[in-house]
């Protein structure tokens, strides 16, 4: 673990940095899937920032696509990090279909 300040990252893991288009960042050639995005409200939250942004841009590689062209969440595999446990997950399997799993379910 080291700081980006002290150590250049992406010669360390062997990523290949790319310029974006749309924003002043760059992102990671090797990812599947990329969401650019501008900063269009920060919120001090406590201890933490909270970083609104409007997505600008999408790249997605075909293989991280379902067949009508959107990103599918399995070829994806995202990593979710949990501050709180200071943890990594994986983001679990298939649930159902959204508006209408919880149809006919009393509450």
């Amino acid at each position: 673990m080291v700081s980006g300040r002290d150590t250049d990252k992406f010669s360390t893991t062997g990523l290949t940095p790319l310029k974006s288009d749309m924003v002043d960042a760059p992102y990671v050639k090797e990812f599947p899937l990329i969401l650019e995005c501008k900063v269009i409200n920060i919120v001090e939250i406590g201890l933490h920032t909270q970083f609104v942004g409007e997505i600008i841009d999408v790249k997605a590689d075909e293989a991280a696509l379902n067949e009508k062209g959107f990103p599918d969440i399995a070829k994806v595999k995202p990593i979710l990090f949990s501050p709180e446990t200071r943890a990594y997950h994986k983001v679990g399997g298939y649930l159902g279909e959204a508006f209408s799993i919880g149809k006919g379910v009393a509450i």
